[in-house]
């Protein structure tokens, strides 16, 4: 065993990190001066390996390169145990000697069993060790990171690409004043590229991918990897087909009930209970797949009863995936416009009430609402009616319509109404 770990650290030496294009990440968060574990958490494939390869290129700017290392515990030559992590520091002492500072980045490090035990020893009694954790399990985010860790870990959650990353990713570069694109030749080429953005999405891997039908290749196989490793193996879950059917509901609805959803399900043929609906759902969640949004209310009751709202870590399941929803330019912005809210750390609702509805409630902050086609004078009253109610109902001045190319302010009596296309709320140019 131990000879294979060294094998392992001694190849990644050899190595080094490969090539990358940069992500956008203010490197002054990271606490490095802290005795804080920095974890990295969120769905497969969206680049957290590679947001660590770049923060190691960084680091080897000041430190020596042989006092940073990277473990992938996905590694099949590396036993699954805690004594695997046990072993780790004494052999990389063995074999490059004991460093004033060591870096220690550890991807998916989830797959070893009480991980956080040797993690909270190691910060607690080794000052001159810095870990670096990833893993594609909430089990690493903030609100669930293991209670021994409470206090001595920083989270970030990575998504796939932002549209200012994805735009860099395909080579086009903006103009050093921004605020000049909506006036520009390359305004087109922005729309197009939105557009590319908006139905293929941002995994990295598929950005820089140009055949659709490769695109679509990759897609399914992050989408069966994750069902295979990080729910149906993770949670020893005993009917794939049964949850594979419950996903591909999920990504035909804009609603989601537990009652109904077992109705659906039991009309199908499968028996099946709330609880494990419920489970699956958790798990969906627990690998950032899919995310709920309950109701805006101050009353908990109506947080639970009300279905909940359901969007995905990337558009690009939607556009493959679904029946339902595949290039429906509308329900599409509306993910990618949920996924930037969380990307800029939002909590997020949806608002209802008789005759209107309303997407996104930032709690003390906005409304917004996302409307492909708003030169429909018909769609755009429905719009402006719900963000009337919905901000008189609940006391906002200011809401925001994000359309697909459309900008203007209107005043719906006190109410000030701002249009903005998507794209300029993407990059936030407020004005």
């Amino acid at each position: 065993m131990k000879e294979e770990l060294a094998k392992v650290i001694v190849e990644w030496q050899e190595n080094w990190t490969p090539e990358l294009i940069e992500r956008d990440f203010d490197r002054s968060l990271i606490p490095w001066h802290l005795n804080k574990v920095v974890t990295f958490a969120g769905c497969r494939r969206t680049g957290k390996t590679y947001l660590m390869f770049q923060l190691m290129r960084e680091l080897s700017k000041h430190a020596d390169k042989e006092s940073i290392f990277y473990i992938n515990f996905e590694d099949e030559r590396l036993e699954k145990s805690i004594k695997t992590l046990t072993e780790l520091i004494p052999t990389i002492e063995e074999l490059y000697g004991k460093k004033k500072m060591l870096y220690l980045f550890l991807d998916e490090i989830q797959n070893i069993a009480n991980w956080d035990s040797w993690v909270r020893r190691v910060n607690d009694s080794r000052r001159n060790v810095k870990l670096f954790l990833s893993g594609s399990s909430s089990k690493l985010s903030s609100r669930e990171i293991p209670t021994s860790l409470r206090g001595r870990a920083i989270t970030f959650e990575v998504f796939p690409l932002s549209f200012h990353e994805f735009l860099h990713f395909k080579g086009f570069s903006l103009p050093d004043n921004i605020k000049k694109l909506a006036f520009s030749e390359k305004k087109t080429e922005i729309l197009r590229l939105l557009r590319e953005y908006i139905i293929y999405g941002g995994f990295p891997e598929v950005v820089l991918t140009e055949d659709p039908r490769i695109k679509r290749m990759i897609v399914i196989e992050y989408f069966n990897t994750i069902i295979a490793l990080d729910i149906v193996e993770r949670y020893n879950v005993r009917n794939p087909g049964e949850l594979r059917t419950f996903i591909r509901l999920l990504l035909n609805s804009e609603y989601f009930s537990l009652s109904k959803m077992e109705r659906t399900i039991k009309s199908m043929g499968y028996s099946i209970s709330k609880a494990t609906l419920s489970n699956y759902l958790d798990y969906l969640r627990e690998c950032y797949f899919m995310f709920p949004v309950e109701i805006y209310s101050p009353k908990v009751k109506l947080r639970i009863q009300y279905p909940k709202k359901i969007y995905f870590v990337d558009t690009a399941f939607l556009t493959f995936l679904s029946t339902k929803f595949d290039e429906n330019i509308g329900k599409l912005m509306e993910n990618a416009v949920f996924i930037e809210l969380l990307r800029r750390g939002k909590e997020i609702n949806y608002a209802l009430g008789e005759g209107w509805e309303v997407d996104f409630v930032v709690p003390e902050e906005e409304l917004i609402q996302v409307s492909y086609d708003v030169n429909d004078p018909e769609t755009l009253e429905r719009e402006l009616k719900g963000l009337k109610k919905a901000a008189n109902t609940f006391g906002y001045e200011k809401v925001t319509l994000i359309t697909w190319d459309i900008e203007e302010e209107r005043n719906i009596g006190k109410i000030k109404v701002r249009l903005i296309p998507l794209w300029k709320w993407m990059l936030r140019i407020e004005d």
